[in-house]
Parts: C-alpha cells; sequence; structure tokens
C-alpha cells in the first residue's frame, strides 16, 4: 500500500512537472508569436508612411496591401493587440492579465527583451513591484530617413496630399519617389529631400519664395544650396548675431 502510494505521488509529481514544462513551452511560443506581431505592425506603419502619407489606425493596416485582411489582433495574455499611440509611434504592452504580470516571471522577462526586436523596443516601469501598465508599453522606430521625414512632418499637424497640384496652399504634397513639395498661397513651391528635408538642399519654384517664405527658408540647415527653378544657385546663410535670414548668390 505505501509503495503504491509513493508510486502515486512520483507520478502525480512528474505529471505536473510535464503539465508544467508544456505550458512554459506554449507560453515561451506565444510570446515570440506577440512580439512577431508587434514587429509586423511596425514595419508596415512604415510601409503605410511612404504610401499613403498619413498616420494609420490598427485598421488600416488590416488590408491586403500591409498586415493581410486576416491578420489577428486576438491576445490571450490581455487586451487585443492595438496601438497605445500611434502618434507617437507607442504599441499597448501586450501582457496585462493578472496571471501573466509577475514581473520577475520568465514571460515578462522573455517579452522584455531586444533579442527578437528589430522595429520595436519595450518600455518598461515597476511600480511597487508590480508592473506600471500606465507607464509601460512597446516603442517602435523608423527605419529610413524618407519615413522619418513624413512622420515629422505629420506629427506637427501638417497635411500631406498624395499628388502635387497647383491648386494646394499651405499643404506639403508627394511629388515623386524622391521628394516631397510644399505650395504657399500663391501655388510657389518649395520642393524638398525625403531623405534630407531641412538638412538639405532645396528647389523653389520662384524667387519670390526668398522673400515671401522667410520662415520656411529659416528652418533649413546653414549653408544649404536654394536652386531657383530653370535660374541661379543660391546659397543659404544665417546671422547669428541677428538672427536675420541672409542669402549669398553663388554661380
Amino acid at each position: 500500500m505505501i509503495k503504491f502510494f509513493l508510486f502515486f505521488i512520483l507520478l502525480f509529481n512528474f505529471s505536473f512537472s510535464n503539465e508544467n514544462l508544456n505550458a512554459q513551452k506554449q507560453n515561451t511560443l506565444y510570446i515570440h508569436n506577440l512580439i512577431e506581431i508587434e514587429e509586423k505592425i511596425a514595419s508596415n506603419f512604415e510601409k503605410y508612411l511612404l504610401t499613403e502619407f498619413r498616420i494609420p489606425t490598427i485598421n488600416d493596416l488590416i488590408t491586403d496591401e500591409y498586415l493581410g485582411s486576416n491578420f489577428s489582433l486576438l491576445n490571450r495574455m490581455g487586451d487585443n493587440i492595438d496601438f497605445e499611440d500611434a502618434l507617437n509611434l507607442k504599441i499597448k504592452y501586450a501582457i496585462r492579465k493578472n496571471e501573466f504580470i509577475n514581473p520577475q516571471d520568465y514571460t515578462i522577462l522573455l517579452y522584455n527583451r531586444d533579442l527578437y526586436r528589430n522595429y520595436t523596443t519595450v518600455n518598461y516601469e515597476i511600480d511597487e513591484d508590480k508592473i506600471d501598465l500606465t507607464k509601460s508599453y512597446i516603442e517602435f522606430k523608423l527605419k529610413s530617413a524618407e519615413a522619418n521625414t513624413i512622420y515629422n512632418i505629420l506629427e506637427a499637424g501638417n497635411v500631406i496630399e498624395k499628388t502635387c497640384t497647383a491648386t494646394l496652399v499651405s499643404k506639403y504634397c508627394n511629388n515623386d519617389k524622391n521628394s516631397i513639395r510644399w505650395y504657399n498661397a500663391s501655388s510657389n513651391w518649395i520642393e524638398y529631400s525625403k531623405k534630407d528635408f531641412n538638412q538639405g538642399n532645396i528647389t523653389i519654384s520662384s524667387e519670390s519664395i526668398i522673400s515671401n517664405e522667410v520662415n520656411k527658408l529659416r528652418d533649413l540647415k546653414v549653408g544649404s544650396y536654394i536652386f531657383i527653378k530653370d535660374k541661379t544657385k543660391n546659397v543659404k546663410l544665417t546671422d547669428d548675431t541677428s538672427g536675420n535670414l541672409q542669402i549669398l548668390k553663388v554661380n
């Protein structure tokens, strides 16, 4: 009887250990899946910016052109995957259910690591040995200079139209693969490199831009060339003492 009882205890412990091991394996795979979902959202966010010139919602990305129309945001460890704040490049921290939010648990430690993260990184805060979900989130990065230019323009509250027309007023537009334009109220434009934006050279449609759009030109990097369409080449200078914009014409 005693031998049977001991055998039963050993069998129970072995079964319990196996169940724990299987649960750990399943949770580990699930964490990898969560990270993969977040990485795909971040990479397609950048693709959307460069194609649509808008800040997307999560639903904007669930199409055949981006994440796929059948892309699942379900999450058994918390709320459905979603943006915490798309304008500030944040995704919700995914692990939110009580049984998973022990800060010392392997699931949290694995989820917080950067090992499998390329576009995303975890901002994680603890308050009194508990995860502070009001301050924990997934931040994602834009990889290309072009995407950062588009994002910074939109984040500042500007509009970027997908095509350029002379009827635009105080708006940016997509000129071609490499450049964007800004139109003023007189249908004159400033053309920027998507890659360099204010850090690079620009082309303007009319010399009147130099006198009428001083604030726009003041944002340029000192030493940038200003090309007037079909005319001369200029270089922008700033007088650091007075703060006045100065343009020096060159050959």
